[in-house]
């Protein structure tokens, strides 16, 4: 019996040090909030350019689940553009002269890997900030309005909408740091990519069998020589799936509860 309640009481203390020490990472939650900037690369664009830039605005919870690793959940909002215009260096773009804007709600989650023990009293080397990388998945609703040249007269256009929901594969970098030595605010900065699951953000791109749609207007036939220039204009530019990409700065409020092994005497 005496052996009994031994084993007892080394396995309840195994199992409270096991519980107290993942509590001093579980009780880690953060709230926040961000603006940036959106950017988008695809048919109409097949080269990243930075510049062309659109507004976004995010908020997120994260919880710091160890040193090392963190889980983040967040919305956001953005709009991208594209436009041939803007792809100098291409006579096709140039003629072509189609372009677009598209909306963006997205939700979804990621998980970061801190390269520092940031904030974390798990650890004798304390750091008030780290870079990091992420990974993450979600659901994107986008709604795309688009025009192009539907006519033989070439300064008339067609525009073209749709909504759709995607889903999306994000990975980036990112920096946060400690806003004061003993605060609870944080603040960050943040980059990261989503590779959309279609080819149609922009509402031109290849179906998965490789064909593409034509976007034509009632009673214009695709067979007619004077409008072969029109099924020229239909052909995307790559069958890479789309991407948009979001930049933000972000603050946010640390809740965190200390927890004493001892009480204090």
């Amino acid at each position: 019996m005496i052996i009994c309640k031994l084993v007892v009481r080394k396995i309840f203390g195994l199992a409270s040090l096991i519980v107290l020490q993942s509590s001093v990472f579980a009780q880690t939650w953060e709230i926040g909030a961000g603006a940036g900037v959106c950017q988008y690369k695809g048919d109409v664009m097949p080269t990243y350019k930075p510049l062309i830039i659109r507004p976004g605005a995010n908020t997120f919870v994260r919880m710091n689940y160890s040193r090392s690793v963190s889980f983040k959940a967040q919305a956001m909002i953005g709009k991208v553009h594209g436009d041939d215009k803007l792809v100098k260096t291409d006579p096709l773009h140039q003629s072509r002269e189609y372009s677009f804007d598209a909306n963006l709600i997205e939700g979804g989650g990621q998980i970061e890997y801190n390269f520092l023990n940031f904030r974390t009293s798990a650890s004798r080397i304390v750091n008030n900030w780290t870079p990091y990388v992420f990974g993450g998945y979600g659901i994107t609703i986008i709604d795309t309005k688009s025009q192009s040249k539907t006519d033989v007269n070439p300064s008339v256009f067609s525009p073209y909408s749709s909504n759709k929901n995607e889903q999306y594969i994000s990975l980036g970098i990112g920096f946060k740091k400690q806003w004061q030595r003993k605060g609870k605010w944080n603040w960050g900065v943040e980059f990261g990519a989503r590779r959309v699951n279609t080819d149609f953000l922009d509402n031109f791109g290849y179906y998965s069998d490789g064909t593409y749609p034509l976007n034509l207007p009632a009673g214009i036939v695709p067979s007619d020589a004077k409008f072969q220039y029109l099924i020229k204009y239909q052909i995307p530019n790559t069958k890479v799936r789309d991407m948009y990409y979001y930049t933000n700065f972000s603050i946010s409020y640390l809740f965190y509860k200390v927890h004493c092994p001892n009480p204090p005497r």
